[in-house]
């Protein structure tokens, strides 16, 4: 082999090798942009995944307060139905008491006055005893009526007019402002 041959071989090993290194620089730096590129895909993967993630359990928090809520509300509405119909029955069992003729007389005045000027009072059948002497003595007429409970109509002169005045009348008047009172003291 001759000197040129020789040198020309060098030139060309030499030439290979740095076409080598510089092809194993660039391989070297596609993989670490590939490899950053990765890293980088891998990191806002997990930031999604980890929105989701609080996205999805602060949904479940807030599914699970509305039920909780919800089952309250439900609750108080039942205690508060609950405790509605316990007055109605105690209301009901009225009639039986001592002081019921009292409280029947008082209606019947109340009744009286709010109509003006009164011919007659209607009052269930059960209660036209316990009103007699009251309305003789006023000169008003004592009528029954079936649907009339626990409490008086005054009727007005010429029967036009009629003002009722029961006690579930009056209870069902109240109940609203009666049962915001009733949860403010049972969950205040």
């Amino acid at each position: 082999m001759s000197k040129l041959e020789t040198i020309l071989q060098e030139e060309v090993l030499a030439e290979i090798q740095q076409l080598m290194a510089k092809a194993e620089e660039e391989a070297a730096k596609i993989v670490a942009e590939a490899k950053e590129k990765a890293e980088a895909l891998v990191a806002a993967q997990k930031r999604k995944l980890e929105a989701r993630k609080v996205a999805e359990l602060h949904r479940a928090e807030s599914a699970a307060e509305l039920a909780v809520t919800t089952a309250r509300v439900k609750a108080k509405g039942e205690v508060i139905t609950k405790i509605y119909h316990e007055v109605r029955g105690r209301l009901e069992a009225l009639p039986q008491s001592p002081e019921y003729p009292t409280l029947l007389e008082r209606l019947a005045e109340e009744a009286v006055a709010a109509v003006g000027e009164a011919e007659a009072v209607v009052v269930n059948p059960e209660d036209a005893a316990r009103l007699k002497g009251w309305a003789e003595a006023r000169g008003l007429e004592v009528r029954t009526e079936d649907e009339v409970r626990l409490g008086v109509v005054a009727v007005a002169k010429g029967g036009k007019t009629r003002v009722a005045n029961t006690l579930p009348d009056r209870l069902e008047r109240a109940w609203e402002v009666l049962s915001a009172k009733v949860s403010q003291i049972l969950w205040s």
